[in-house]
């Protein structure tokens, strides 16, 4: 965190990006330079061994003999906190660009201000860059046992086989990575340098012993070889206890034979030999993970903390300098656990005292991230409540909520209460399971608690983040005209405040705008929004900003300018997230209604499964609402009335669940006629009951404010289509007049364009076929432009017969192309000439027509009889010549009289 919140003067933070200053183990190794000549051009150079075989050392001297040869060596020192995307990555460009300034540029941007990092478009954005690199590059990351991330993992692969031409990666770990070794050994690219070739020869354990004046007789050397088996941290230890007892080698025999076993037995034995004081001290400061002066002498009460870090160095203590200047310090990790162990079992309250201690003053000097760490380790949750609100809503600015979830854990709930960035992390986590009202009441309790009157003039930062989460659950809870107010707010303030948070309650207003129909609101928002991005680095808020935009134009109907605007949001977006990143989850499901609009169904049940199960952290259930019925619409579309019917259940549980009760409207009328369309003579009846059995005026009573009832919308569609499919033309056409009245002229193009159509079923059944063809061919010349062809398949088998006899009639050549495109589509195409319909496929009127004709009447007797224009009985017949499968009236009549319509 001290890199998210910004260096402090005097950060430890560099030692990372170098090896130790001083090796304790610099001495010449033949065997490890005999195996690097064995593959000069060996792409990845891993170096895997327990801990203590000198891999750091090791790959320092690697460095500096590539260094030598003209390489640039870019140097990073892991730690279990960079198994975490952002602060990988972070500390990665940090050390790749002191070799090249400006590499990495591009990719720090990627990890501003995002709820996710998209892995795979940094990993790009680094090999690009790398690709710019003229000299050859050595990259030395010790200590990979530490990350687990696959996502990481996966980049690292991916650095392995695009980085350019020269490009070493050299590799320090414990145990083997989970990196796809055996390809690369296939490949020639990787050479392994394990326990054998670490190992000091026994001639090299006498080398390094002769070096710190021991000169010990064969046996003495046979036998500590024998116990320390060349570990080299086990022959170190071992001459810092000759060094102080030279007569305890004859006690080797007492020592077992493992490593772990020598490694404790010498570690003990050279501790305990030390003065008491002296050992005391070593606890003491053995808990901080980086040591200066100044927090020496906190730690140890005493005032001369860099000369005392400078004696303990030069007694070889495993004290290793970080810096040129020595000013930071850090015990090697094996010596370093082996000080808090013995601290944390021999004296607890001391070593919680000490990392409270270490805490404080890491607080104080800025470096909040190993505060924090230290607040941990001394259990001290009201420390740590303090230490992370203190930092909260910086985290919170950065769309680093996560880390908040991360340390929240470890406080008690009586404690959290009190810390406003533990409670917002806590109500944004359970938001799901909170109703709207709950949720409120809790913010505003601590509101009020914290004395930040939600109703005050000027907005602090703090209550500016308690208002976004607020914005936040509303949106996801279908509070629109809450979102509305919220944002309101904002943009009277505008500009005083961080541009993450302002940018974020713009967006959600301008959604909340677009779903109630107030495009110039939702316009003005969007653009005020944009400004506000222009003080931002990342990319999560552009993109979200671009998907309302696209949602705006599918609200009142552009679904061509959608498109458009959805390639573009793809084209900047596609190198910054990775495929299945969740803050794609919501472009995903706009670019699905984009593709089913237009017709274009392959995939868009994949990626619409995909995107409904994936929640972001902007959540608004409209949107996932009109995923699950365009869901349930392609998978009608796709011949699976059963899936289509459970997704259609989950959208009405999903709408209870939010109190969303439009949604449910939606999809009760997206139920009522997926009934109408199925075949059996019943349908009509449980179609008419499925109506009936809504309570549509208590569903509609909440939403009386908006001009645009949807409530009301969805009875008034689902009455007309019923009606039409009892032949009630009449009353089809009354309703779609009153249906029309309160919608939009700027607004509901989609909705106008649906009534234009079911107008022109309803005008030519009762025979005005000049009426009918002029509003199908305005609604066809419209549609065409944006390439709309959902609206005419929705609509089932009348409006494929409309189109088809359209098509037919060649009268209008410039919409043949799109009439033919709109059919060859049609939901089981392919099956509809070997149709073979049973009787209840045909109408009542139908029936009465084809009845007629077998008794050998002529159309225009037919209309007298039936009291219809000869329109409408050409018509009548041109649909029982489609059902019955068939091409003229003869077939017809047989057709008929093989399956019992009519007598022979």
């Amino acid at each position: 965190m001290d890199e998210t919140l910004g260096p402090a003067a005097g950060s430890p933070l560099h030692w990372k990006f170098g090896p130790p200053e001083a090796s304790i183990e610099a001495l010449p190794r033949p065997r490890i330079e005999a195996a690097l000549s064995t593959q000069p051009h060996a792409r990845v150079l891993l170096f895997s061994a327990p801990a203590g075989f000198g891999k750091t050392w090791t790959l320092s001297a690697l460095a500096q003999q590539k260094a030598s040869a003209g390489y640039a060596v870019a140097w990073l020192s892991l730690d279990a906190d960079d198994d975490e995307p952002a602060r990988f990555f972070l500390h990665l460009i940090e050390a790749l660009e002191s070799l090249v300034p400006g590499l990495g540029l591009a990719a720090r941007g990627y990890l501003q201000n995002t709820m996710g990092v998209p892995v795979a478009a940094v990993t790009e954005t680094l090999l690009a860059d790398l690709a710019q690199v003229q000299a050859p590059l050595l990259l030395v990351l010790d200590d990979l046992h530490l990350i687990q991330n696959t996502e990481l993992l996966a980049a690292l692969e991916r650095l392995i086989r695009y980085a350019p031409a020269g490009f070493v990666l050299a590799l320090a770990s414990r145990s083997q990575p989970a990196l796809k070794l055996a390809t690369l050994r296939a490949k020639g690219l990787l050479l392994e340098i394990g326990e054998g070739e670490l190992r000091l020869s026994q001639a090299e354990t006498g080398d390094y012993l002769a070096r710190h004046g021991l000169q010990l007789e064969a046996p003495a050397l046979a036998a500590l070889y024998r116990h320390t088996e060349g570990w080299v941290v086990g022959v170190h230890l071992a001459s810092l206890w000759l060094r102080q007892q030279p007569q305890a080698w004859q006690q080797l025999a007492d020592l077992g034979t493992s490593p772990a076993t020598v490694g404790d037995y010498l570690l003990r034995t050279v501790f305990e030999q030390l003065p008491a004081d002296q050992q005391q001290l070593l606890e003491a400061l053995g808990i901080a993970q980086q040591l200066c002066g100044d927090l020496a002498n906190t730690l140890a009460g005493r005032q001369d903390g860099q000369q005392m870090l400078e004696a303990l160095e030069a007694m070889q203590l495993f004290l290793l300098p970080l810096d040129r200047q020595r000013h930071w310090y850090r015990f090697h990790n094996l010596f370093a656990e082996f000080l808090r162990r013995r601290l944390q079992g021999r004296d607890p309250e001391r070593f919680k005292q000490l990392h409270f201690k270490a805490s404080l003053w890491f607080a104080t000097h800025r470096m909040q991230n190993l505060a924090i760490e230290h607040a941990c380790l001394a259990e001290d949750p009201r420390m740590l409540a303090a230490l992370v609100d203190g930092c909260g809503l910086e985290l919170i600015n950065r769309g680093q909520l996560h880390l908040i979830y991360k340390w929240r854990q470890h406080v008690p709930d009586e404690i959290a209460q009190d810390y406003p960035m533990l409670v917002l992390a806590d109500v944004w986590s359970r938001a799901a399971e909170l109703d709207l009202a709950e949720a409120n009441r809790m913010l505003d309790e601590q509101l009020h608690r914290w004395r930040m009157a939600e109703a005050a003039a000027d907005l602090e930062d703090s209550v500016l983040a308690t208002l976004t989460i607020k914005a936040l659950i509303a949106l996801q809870k279908d509070d629109l005209p809450g979102c509305v107010a919220l944002a309101r707010r904002v943009e009277l303030q505008l500009g005083g405040h961080t541009a993450f948070l302002e940018m974020a309650m713009l967006i959600v207003g301008a959604l909340a705008n677009v779903v109630l129909g107030e495009g110039e609101s939702a316009r003005r928002l969007l653009a005020l929004a944009q400004q506000r991005n222009h003080f931002l680095e990342g990319h999560y808020l552009g993109m979200q900003l671009a998907n309302v935009e696209v949602l705006l134009c599918l609200q009142q109907g552009q679904i061509k300018r959608a498109g458009q605007l959805f390639a573009q949001l793809r084209a900047r977006t596609a190198p910054c997230f990775a495929t299945n990143a969740r803050a794609l989850a919501l472009p995903t499901i706009s670019g699905a209604l984009i593709d089913y609009h237009q017709g274009r169904l392959e995939g868009v049940e994949e990626r619409l499964r995909w995107a409904l199960a994936t929640v972001d952290v902007i959540n608004p259930v409209d949107l996932y609402a009109q995923g699950m019925l365009c869901l349930a619409q392609v998978q009608r579309a796709l011949g699976k009335p059963k899936e289509a019917r459970a997704t259609l259940l989950r959208m009405q549980q999903l709408a209870a669940g939010n109190r969303a009760w439009r949604f449910q409207a939606q999809a009760l009328g997206d139920e009522v006629t997926q009934l109408l369309q199925e075949p059996g003579a019943e349908r009509l009846t449980r179609a008419e009951q499925r109506l009936n059995d809504v309570d549509w005026p208590g569903l509609a009573g909440h939403y009386r404010h908006l001009a645009c009832n949807p409530v009301l919308w969805v009875r008034g569609l689902t009455r007309i289509r019923l009606l039409q499919a009892r032949d009630h033309h009449s009353e089809a056409l009354h309703e779609i007049a009153q249906l029309r009245g309160p919608l939009q002229d700027d607004w509901h193009g989609l909705q106008r364009l649906r009534l234009d159509l079911l107008a022109a079923l309803s005008h030519q059944h009762l025979g005005y076929q000049e009426r009918a063809q002029s509003l199908l061919v305005q609604c066809l010349s419209r549609a065409e432009h944006d390439a709309l062809r959902s609206l005419f398949i929705e609509e089932g088998a009348p409006v494929r017969r409309l189109l088809s006899q359209l098509e037919a009639g060649e009268r209008y050549p410039a919409l043949q192309a799109f009439i033919r495109s709109i059919l060859a589509i049609w939901p089981g195409q392919d099956a509809l000439q070997a149709e073979v319909p049973l009787a209840e496929g045909l109408t009542e009127r139908e029936a009465e027509v084809i009845q007629l004709a077998a008794q050998g009447l002529a159309n225009d007797s037919i209309g007298q009889r039936l009291a219809l224009a000869l329109g409408t009985v050409k018509w009548h017949l041109h649909n029982i010549y489609e059902k019955l499968g068939v091409r003229n009236r003869t077939q017809a009549i047989r057709r008929a009289q093989e399956l019992g319509l009519v007598a022979p």
